[in-house]
């Protein structure tokens, strides 16, 4: 081999090693910055053993069971005269802002079991703050399955392309538990994903819901196809939920986002999914009747307990 050749490739491992280290060294800087603001999150969180996850709920901490779900215990094997629905989704759907009783999950379940049709049913929780369609679908692949469920009840938010890494959907939750194997490959990973939602970017609207769909749209059908390509495979059926963004001063009768709920209903559907818009039953309400109030911030995805009872009750008869 030629020695020139030689002594370049020595330059560029010694090279790419420094910059491995200060990589490091700064992510751990980092680490140790969100670690300070991460408050009750740091306590209720864990790092996922699925890397794909990033994180998980601290089993028996915060309000999760066992497995780390903000939901009550359920035996794995279903029980005789049971109908099974599993719910995926993120903080909207665990009702993170309201009791437990109250997410629309579970209010769901009692309207079911009130139907007195001679059967039991039982809505299993699998969601976590912070979560986006990519984390949801590792959960669909690894977990929803192992409870024999009869339909997949799929909670999509607007917020929900986001990246768990390089977006801020998950309260830096998802920066804070990313370890690469390698923080220089990581660093060429971000960058080209930055090029990418760049040159996708281009004519796309600045609000942070409308720019994910504009600008990810191709992954967002890809996810659909793959929820819908699982669910076929099991032969389970999927009832698809999407939430409205509660636009700060505007009405829903004034939304801006319907465009994006057209084009994720027509998606849906295209998939096999039975679709249900809660837009259609917000839009009875002013926001500020079913939406969770903050005196500290403007939180647009979060519904009270009234919002939990409305999309409940919009969802109960799509439930066959």
């Amino acid at each position: 081999m030629n020695r020139n050749l030689i002594v370049l490739m020595v330059v560029l491992a010694v090279c790419a090693t420094a910059a491995e280290l200060v990589f490091r060294s700064r992510a751990a800087s980092d680490r140790e910055r969100i670690r300070a603001n991460m408050g009750e999150r740091g306590l209720c969180t864990q790092r996922a053993a699925d890397r794909r996850l990033l994180y998980t709920y601290t089993p028996g901490k915060c309000g999760a069971n066992s497995l780390g779900f903000r939901d009550i215990e359920h035996a794995i094997e279903k029980p005789g005269g049971v109908f099974r629905i599993v719910l995926i989704g993120d903080s909207v759907a665990e009702g993170r802002d309201v009791p437990a009783d109250s997410a629309f999950g579970r209010v769901l379940e009692n309207q079911l079991n009130a139907r007195g049709d001679g059967r039991r049913y039982e809505v299993i929780l699998l969601a976590h703050i912070g979560y986006s369609t990519s984390q949801e679908i590792v959960l669909l692949e690894t977990q929803a399955f192992r409870y024999d469920p009869d339909l997949i009840l799929w909670s999509y938010c607007l917020n929900d392309p986001a990246h768990p890494v390089y977006h801020n959907a998950n309260g830096s939750l998802g920066r804070y538990y990313h370890r690469p194997r390698s923080y220089l490959v990581a660093r060429v990973e971000a960058f080209a994903f930055r090029v990418k939602q760049k040159l996708r970017s281009r004519d796309c609207p600045q609000e942070f819901h409308a720019f994910v769909h504009c600008a990810f749209w191709p992954e967002v059908q890809d996810n659909m196809k793959r929820i819908g390509w699982v669910t076929l495979q099991h032969r389970v059926p999927v009832v698809f939920v999407v939430h409205p963004i509660f636009e700060k001063e505007a009405a829903f009768n004034d939304y801006s986002l319907r465009d994006i709920h057209r084009r994720l209903t027509e998606e849906a559907r295209s998939n096999g999914f039975d679709v249900v818009d809660l837009l259609e039953s917000f839009r009875e309400y002013p926001s500020s009747a079913i939406k969770v109030e903050s005196a500290t911030y403007y939180d647009p995805w979060h519904m009270n307990e009234r919002g939990h009872r409305v999309a409940a009750t919009a969802i109960e008869p799509h439930i066959p």
